[in-house]
């Protein structure tokens, strides 16, 4: 069937439908918007994880470079370590993916390139909590959060929670103190005056 008879044959289903009140030619059009609408949601959603994953796979390949310029000695690329947890007497096991496996001075860490402001932020918890993981896993001495784009490293090794800085109870009770000593100072000078 030729594209001109397909054109002709749908528009006549449409006049077909759209005698009387017209309602059948308003479903069939409205039907034909979503499914255009969908079609093209998923079209813009293919195209922007594409570009994603081909600025990620870019920042990948130009941290190596980055981190020997760093005086990192690269020992793996996507370094592959199996780990598990202990669930309720249960082994649960899994394979962490790391994008690469330095060593410097003797020590080794693991380097994960990030892109994009949020990810770099190590505010951010599933970065953190990816970091972490990989330090763990990979038992090294620390990690490397990599900005490929921004050409720059930052060395994250995370503490005993029991050393980690804490602001001393004391220098709050301190702080406090001084404050309500100093308001009561003024206070009185005011009424004195």
């Amino acid at each position: 069937m030729a594209p001109h008879d397909v054109a002709h044959d749908g528009i006549a289903l449409l006049r077909s439908l759209g005698r009387g009140a017209g309602v059948g030619v308003s479903l069939v059009v409205l039907a034909l918007g979503a499914w255009v609408a969908l079609a093209l949601r998923r079209w813009l959603d293919a195209l922007s994880r594409r570009r994603r994953a081909a600025r990620a796979q870019r920042a990948e390949r130009d941290a190596a470079g980055l981190l020997e310029a760093n005086g990192f000695n690269v020992l793996g690329r996507q370094q592959r370590q199996r780990w598990g947890l202990d669930v309720d007497g249960r082994a649960v096991e899994f394979t962490l993916i790391a994008d690469y496996l330095v060593e410097r001075e003797g020590r080794r860490w693991v380097a994960e390139v990030k892109t994009g402001e949020r990810a770099l932020d190590l505010r951010h918890g599933p970065t953190r909590r990816q970091l972490l993981e990989y330090q763990q896993a990979f038992g090294v001495d620390g990690v490397l959060l990599v900005d490929a784009e921004g050409r720059s490293l930052q060395r994250v090794s995370f503490l005993d929670p029991r050393e980690a800085p804490r602001a001393s109870r004391l220098w709050v009770f301190a702080a406090g103190l001084l404050s309500g000593l100093a308001l009561g100072l003024w206070l009185w000078a005011q009424g004195a005056g």
